[in-house]
């Protein structure tokens, strides 16, 4: 064979070797995932899917997580008012005040909390009260109380009966509440109390009302800290097992000779405590999309619980021929809205729904359940991602989507929320539910963005699957 024939069949193998590597994609989402295959065409396209806003949550706090207390008017999503319901218990069982109670004269009383963080605007004073719970009341620590429980109030404590007003920005300063005494403390809310309340606590019958934390939960049922609901635009994060939350009172004796002080805190073990979390949607678009007959929303409100579910259709992939599937993903894109100064967008979880079982479970195969815990929910796609200044989410469900169009599994419909502390069924079939994440996605009640649905004309909602043919 002459050089020219050998240089042109060279030429022809080149040739058919490279096109028959080539990969179509027509997007780079995802496609970085894509393992090089040789001499295997992929391909991708995009289905439509349906998407419905579907209803409300409730949540329960417990009393080792960040509380939220404060009032919050979000032109998007509403309203939100956060009340804070604890008990505190004598420093140790059989507590003395170290001297007689006619020897005793009250300085002040002050309810410190334990602040972590603001969200919303934080150079808007918000507007406390604090009362005593009605005695009569039952609240217990062997109890759960959701955030739609609201308690009796009693009597108010604050000082004057006056709302303690509190600037967010402002909580580093000095303590100037002590009576006698002053000190730099930071990341403390602290409320000074009505003397009376303080005069109270030390009148009592020592060998009665502090006997053990139970005897003393009959005198103080608990404390019910409450926002004024025309002030402020911001939720506080309050913890009320932290060593800064704590009741104080400050006295010294007739003589002058001593002072004291006398702290009671919550207690993990016999301490009951609740948030009350209400939102109120009124003068939104949120209750008329719930209500609406629309089978396909355009817009997806999706808020930390205590917030909203929606419900995503993707019977659309049904259509599929038999394929191999590389990556599937639903992708879900933020709408920019007039009040983003709000925007915290919100870690979210996607499951699956049976009515057969009326359960929601983890979709199969794309999660892995440890057997304590699901090991995978960054690489699931439950945090949002930011790209040219707006956020979007990213689920992958592509076992879930190999397994429908490969083997027929059952298709079910899924289900979008920002979760805090919810259970669902790792499996379908299990007789128990573990926590989608521990600790908890989300802060309860802090985070909100709003989504293109599936009828979006813009930022729609769709489902992206790269595939070859087998």
């Amino acid at each position: 064979m002459n050089l020219f024939l050998r240089r042109f069949t060279f030429f022809l193998f080149f040739i058919t070797v490279f096109f028959a590597c080539t990969k179509i994609i027509t997007t780079d989402i995802g496609s970085g995932l894509l393992p090089p295959a040789d001499g295997v065409t992929t391909k991708d396209t995009v289905l439509d899917i349906v998407t419905k806003n579907t209803g409300y949550d409730t949540a329960y706090v417990g009393i080792s997580d960040d509380h939220v207390l404060g009032f919050m008017n979000d032109p998007v999503f509403g309203k939100t008012t956060a009340s804070v319901n604890f008990q505190v218990a004598p420093p140790y069982s059989s507590f003395s005040w170290g001297y007689p109670k006619e020897n005793i004269i009250l300085d002040s009383v002050v309810l410190c909390l334990s602040y972590k963080n603001v969200w919303g605007d934080s150079t808007q004073p918000l507007r406390l009260h604090v009362y005593s719970m009605d005695p009569e009341v039952l609240f217990k620590a062997d109890s759960a109380y959701n955030n739609t429980k609201t308690f009796e109030k009693g009597q108010e404590l604050t000082e004057f009966n006056t709302a303690k007003e509190i600037y967010p920005t402002t909580l580093n300063d000095v303590d100037t509440t002590k009576g006698f005494y002053t000190e730099p403390v930071t990341n403390q809310l602290r409320i000074k109390l009505n003397n009376s309340f303080g005069q109270q606590l030390i009148n009592y019958d020592s060998a009665q009302v502090y006997q053990n934390d139970s005897t003393f939960y009959n005198y103080v049922r608990g404390l019910i800290v409450e926002p004024e609901e025309t002030t402020g635009n911001s939720l506080l994060q309050i913890n009320l097992l932290d060593t800064l939350t704590r009741l104080t009172v400050y006295y010294h004796t007739k003589d002058g000779l001593d002072t004291a002080s006398r702290r009671f805190s919550p207690n993990v073990l016999t301490s009951a405590s609740s948030n009350t979390i209400f939102r109120n949607y009124s003068g939104t678009q949120i209750p008329s999309y719930i209500a609406s007959a629309n089978t396909n929303d355009d817009l997806i409100f999706m808020q930390t619980t205590p917030g909203l579910h929606t419900s995503i259709d993707i019977s659309s992939v049904l259509s599929m021929p038999n394929v191999i599937v590389h990556r599937a993903e639903i992708l879900m894109y933020q709408v920019p809205d007039a009040s983003d100064q709000y925007l915290t967008p919100p870690n979210l979880f996607l499951d699956a729904y049976s009515k057969d079982s009326m359960r929601n479970f983890a979709i199969p195969y794309d999660l892995s359940f440890t057997g304590s815990a699901f090991g995978n929910l960054a690489q699931f796609g439950v945090a949002p991602k930011l790209k040219n200044g707006s956020y979007y989410y990213s689920f992958d469900i592509t076992r879930y989507t190999q397994s429908i169009v490969t083997r027929n599994d059952t298709l079910y419909k899924l289900n979008l929320f920002a979760p805090y502390n919810q259970n669902i069924y790792p499996i379908q079939q299990t007789i128990y539910t573990v926590p989608i994440s521990s600790p908890a996605l989300n802060t309860v009640g802090v985070g909100r963005i709003r989504l293109g649905g599936g009828n979006n004309p813009q930022y729609k909602m769709r489902l992206h699957i790269v595939y070859s043919l087998p």
